[in-house]
């Protein structure tokens, strides 16, 4: 059996992947509503997911977050016809600044390195590719495969299934308590990158490390 530090799975959106990018590039168009924008929009992706999965219904990511995005320019009144220009920019989201570095250096050790996210592959593709990762990684796992969103246990079964190992022999990174709790409960080691220094949650699932960013990581 692998050991835990051979298998280093990544979150992608606030994990990798900086989700507030998008309106902060347009924020000379949106004017001084652009942080509030983006927190609605992400606000609402992530709680249209959380339906989704509790319905077991599956509706591709990329609908969700145009969804999300059209109720946040209403709610901030933005106009509908900023939305295109938002959404392209999602597929070409900024990494955190550790990140190239991070994952180099874990890569240059002979760690297995993948993303598991609620993406669709046709939106991770373009993202890791623009962010210049393409190589990177191992495997690519969209939830898509599995049929619903994170935190259902399928999800995270994607890649235990797929590198044929344990769940305790991943460690899994996410921005996201609520992942990291799905994530310990399917049988991850998880880290929580607490990016935004919120308190803790869900203290029956807790993280096995907690860090700032994924600098750490490196040496």
């Amino acid at each position: 059996m692998s050991s835990p530090s051979q298998h280093f799975v990544f979150d992608a959106y606030g994990t990798l992947f900086d989700v507030h990018s998008a309106a902060r590039q347009h924020g000379g168009t949106i004017g001084e509503a652009w942080p509030r924008l983006s927190e609605i929009w992400r606000n609402k992706q992530l709680e249209y997911t959380w339906i989704y999965a509790r319905l077991d219904r599956h509706v591709p990511f990329r609908e969700i977050t145009r969804r999300a995005l059209a109720y946040a320019l209403t709610v901030t009144g933005q106009p509908l016809a900023l939305a295109p220009k938002l959404l392209e920019t999602y597929d070409r989201l900024a990494t955190f600044p550790e990140v190239p570095d991070v994952l180099s250096a874990l890569k240059s050790r002979g760690a297995k390195l993948a993303i598991l996210s609620n993406g669709d592959a046709d939106m991770l593709g373009p993202l890791v590719q623009n962010a210049g990762l393409a190589g990177m990684f191992d495997a690519v796992f969209s939830v898509a495969s599995a049929g619903t969103f994170k935190p259902a246990a399928r999800v995270y079964g994607l890649v235990s299934d797929h590198y044929r190992v344990a769940p305790s022999a991943i460690t899994f990174l996410s921005s996201n308590r609520w992942d990291v709790a799905g994530a310990r409960d399917f049988g991850f080691e998880p880290i929580w990158i607490n990016r935004s220094g919120m308190p803790d949650e869900y203290p029956d699932l807790p993280a096995a490390r907690v860090l700032s960013n994924l600098a750490p990581l490196a040496s």
